[in-house]
């Protein structure tokens, strides 16, 4: 076929110009045709692949953005509701990052991103807007270390949120996932605590303000003490999940703040209520207006004064 267009091309170049066109056009119409149908589809092909490989594309970004999105509104809501419980301490703390590493112990430590300038002093409590998070342990002068709920040493006085049992809180020391909870010890034996109870610091040894949410109640651990209960905890927050803490300062923890995460809870509560009063409100909005546009066009149904059915007997 080669050596055929080879000759058929050149017979072409020294025909006339008269018998050239005729033999260019069966050419074009016996040989070319089917090859440009080839091309043609080949061309088609290459665009859906090309389309192909766009949507595709536009479809990762969009996961992509999709996935970004979820993870810049729990970022929000997390700045959001650290802010409101900024606002309802007022005064007396410092905001910090918590740095967490990957060597060994630093599960049950993290690092602040302040320190001795910012006013931060050993022994002061770290919280979060989900409660207790742990204490300053060593203090430099732009950073400090603070101790966690794993930690051995971490310790508080704690009590049921209606004050009617009291105990000590220190780390579960099991193994596995159970190694990040803790234990709710001391508890005196008439005091039975339901699965689901909120227990708080109590205030006791000047470390940890009052009202503090540490945990709450997840089972009863049996022991050999017959005098008092011990109860394993659920924490209020995970140390893996502290991002963005609050260091109290001593005066405030002297003062109390007894009533901050409740006033943090309410305020979350409202904003709740008006949103599903937001709610309701644009869905009786479109209910009305929905109504309305029924009775418009029944209205319209109507048939018009000079339109009516004349009386009996007349044409």
């Amino acid at each position: 076929m080669l050596v055929a267009c080879v000759l058929l091309s050149l017979t072409a170049l020294v025909l006339p110009p008269e018998p050239r066109s005729t033999v260019a056009s069966a050419l074009r119409g016996t040989v070319v045709v089917p090859l440009a149908a080839l091309q043609e589809r080949a061309e088609v092909s290459r665009r859906a692949v090309l389309a192909y490989d766009a949507a595709v594309r536009v479809a990762d970004s969009v996961r992509l953005e999709a996935s970004q999105a979820d993870v810049v509104a729990a970022e929000n809501e997390r700045l959001r509701r650290l802010l409101g419980l900024g606002a309802a301490l007022k005064w007396g703390f410092v905001p910090a990052e918590a740095l967490h590493g990957r060597g060994l112990g630093d599960d049950y430590t993290m690092t602040l991103t302040v320190g001795r300038d910012e006013g931060v002093e050993p022994f002061s409590a770290v919280v979060a807007p989900d409660g207790l998070v742990g204490m300053i342990e060593r203090v430099d002068a732009r950073s400090s270390v603070a101790i966690v709920g794993p930690h051995p040493d971490f310790r508080v006085s704690a009590m049921s949120a209606d004050g009617s049992s009291f105990g000590i809180v220190y780390p579960h020391l099991g193994s596995g996932a159970t190694r990040f909870l803790l234990e709710l010890r001391g508890v005196a034996f008439r005091s039975a605590l339901r699965p689901g109870t909120l227990i708080v610091s109590a205030g006791l040894g000047g470390v940890y303000p009052r009202g503090i949410p540490v945990g709450t109640v997840l089972s009863e651990i049996n022991t050999a003490e017959g005098w008092a209960r011990s109860y394993l905890l659920r924490p209020a927050v995970r140390p893996a999940d502290a991002t963005s803490v609050m260091v109290l300062q001593p005066r405030r923890s002297k003062e109390g703040v007894a009533t901050a995460w409740q006033t943090a809870v309410d305020s979350a509560l409202r904003l709740v209520v008006s949103a599903g009063d937001s709610l309701a409100r644009r869905r009786a909005d479109s209910l009305a207006t929905a109504e309305r546009k029924r009775l418009d066009s029944l209205q319209a149904l109507q048939p018009r004064p000079d339109s009516a059915v004349p009386p009996e007997g007349r044409p």
